[in-house]
C-alpha cells in the first residue's frame, strides 16, 4: 500500500455490462470534495474486459480510477479483498457496479466514519425497482442494518470500514458460497467493533430480474447461511450443527404471495444442502 488519498472506493467488476457505466457516472457526480480514489478490481482474466474497463475510465478522467487484477480466484469476495489490499485509503468504501450511488454517498459514509468504526448505508429499492417484484423480498435495509438470527450485518453493496478494522477481521471469507458480508460483519463484532447504520448514505439497489434467478440466488444464500453457522456460529455462541443450524430467520414482510414462499423454500433447500456439505467436509477431515 502506497501513500495516497485517505478514501478508497472499492468496486468489484466481474465483467463490463450495461449497468457499470451508470454507476461510474454516479461516482463522477459525487459531492465529496476531499481526495479519494476509485479501485476497480477486475475479476476476469479476459484482456477484452480489461480494455473495456480502462476505456470507461479514459472517458471519465474525473474519477481518477485505476484497474487492479483479481482474476486469480473467481469470486466477488476475492475481488474486494484484492481491491482493498491494493488501495491506499485509511477509509474503505464498498459498492457494486450494477447499482447507483446517490450523489452524497461518499460524503455521508466518510462523515460517519469520523466517529464510527464500521458503517452500512441505506439500500433504496424504489428507483431501480422491477414492476411486479415489490413484494418478493423483505426490505434490504428495514430502517436499520439487516439482521440474520438477530445479529446485524453490513451489506457489501453499501458499506464503509476503517482499514485497520478491515485487516483485523481478515477481509471477506472467500470460502463461503454466499453470505460473506454477514461473516465479515460478525468477525468485526467478534473483535469488539460496533456496526452503525447510516440512513443518509444511499445506494440505489438493483435486484435480479425474474423468478428463477431469484430462487437460484436465495438457494445459494441458504447454503452460505449453513456454512457460516457451522463454521462460526452466531456472535457470542459456538458453531451450530443439526437442527440448530437450520433456525429460520424472521424478517417482516407486508404481503406473502407465491414468490415469498418460493424464496423461503429456496433458502431452506440451500440451508439443508449446505449443512449436509459441511458435515461431509468434517467427516473427510477426520483421521481414518
Amino acid at each position: 500500500m502506497s501513500a495516497g488519498p485517505p478514501v478508497s472506493v472499492i468496486l468489484p467488476v466481474g465483467g463490463v455490462d450495461e449497468y457499470l457505466p451508470g454507476q461510474l457516472d454516479a461516482l463522477v457526480a459525487q459531492t465529496y470534495r476531499g481526495p479519494w480514489e476509485l479501485v476497480l478490481s477486475l475479476n476476469s482474466a479476459d484482456p477484452a474486459q480489461r480494455r473495456a474497463l480502462e476505456s470507461l475510465l479514459v472517458e471519465r478522467p474525473a474519477l481518477h480510477g485505476r484497474v487492479v487484477d483479481s482474476s486469480s480466484v473467481r469470486s466477488a469476495s476475492h475481488a474486494r479483498n484484492v481491491g482493498a489490499t491494493d488501495s491506499s485509503g485509511s477509509m474503505l468504501l464498498f459498492c457494486d457496479g450494477d447499482d447507483l450511488a446517490d450523489r452524497e454517498w461518499i460524503d455521508e459514509l466518510v462523515s460517519a466514519l469520523a466517529t464510527s468504526e464500521a458503517v452500512g448505508g441505506h439500500l433504496d429499492e424504489e428507483l431501480l425497482s422491477i414492476p411486479g417484484q415489490e413484494t418478493w423480498r423483505p426490505p434490504a435495509t428495514p430502517g436499520a442494518l439487516p439482521a440474520f438470527l438477530g445479529q446485524p450485518y453490513l451489506v457489501s453493496a453499501n458499506m464503509g470500514v476503517r482499514r485497520e478494522h478491515f485487516e483485523l477481521a481478515g477481509g471477506f471469507d472467500t470460502t463461503l458460497t454466499r453470505g460473506e458480508d454477514i461473516a465479515f460483519s460478525w468477525d468485526l463484532i467478534a473483535n469488539g467493533i460496533e456496526l452503525t447504520y447510516v440512513a443518509s448514505a444511499v445506494i440505489h439497489y438493483r435486484h435480479r430480474r425474474g423468478m428463477i434467478p431469484m430462487m437460484k440466488q436465495h438457494y445459494l444464500y441458504g447454503r452460505g447461511f449453513s456454512e457460516i453457522l457451522s463454521r462460526r456460529g452466531v456472535p457470542g455462541s459456538e458453531a451450530s450443527s443439526g437442527l440448530r443450524a437450520l433456525r429460520p430467520n424472521s424478517q417482516p414482510v407486508d404481503r406473502k404471495g407465491l414468490a415469498y414462499y418460493l424464496r423461503r423454500g429456496s433458502i431452506a433447500a440451500g440451508r439443508v444442502v449446505g449443512l449436509a456439505e459441511e458435515r461431509r467436509r468434517r467427516r473427510a477431515r477426520q483421521p481414518q
